[in-house]
């Protein structure tokens, strides 16, 4: 089971500001409707299952569609940006790997919505 929502070969973010109806799943803030996943791009003050999160549990993220950064790191299969946050990119899915989509460089393929 993927950690994030998917949808159109895409995990689901969203930067939408957070809710009372937000719940926790496998330690990520996720929407009333399970369909998106809060993100940020920043923040970070904890970490749960190896992401950096902000104070209000929200996924910090950098956008790598145009390549990972230097010394970028897998951890448990995603890829992190040498300050811990998850390297992104909206190109289109390549592969699946653990039920998540990811696009040619590596990176999480993913869709974000404001």
């Amino acid at each position: 089971m993927s950690p994030f929502p998917i949808a159109s070969d895409k995990a689901q973010l969203t930067t939408a500001a957070i809710d009372a109806g937000d719940s926790y799943v496998q330690g990520f803030r996720i929407n009333s409707l399970n369909t998106l996943c809060r993100a940020s791009l920043t923040g970070g003050a904890q970490y749960s299952n190896g992401l950096l999160l902000s104070n209000d549990g929200q996924v910090i993220y950098v956008d790598a569609t145009a390549g990972l950064p230097a010394n970028t790191n897998i951890s448990s299969g995603l890829p992190l940006a040498p300050n811990g946050a998850l390297c992104i990119s909206t190109d289109a899915a390549a592969t699946y790997s653990s039920g998540l989509p990811f696009v040619a460089n590596g990176a999480l393929s993913a869709t974000i919505t404001p």
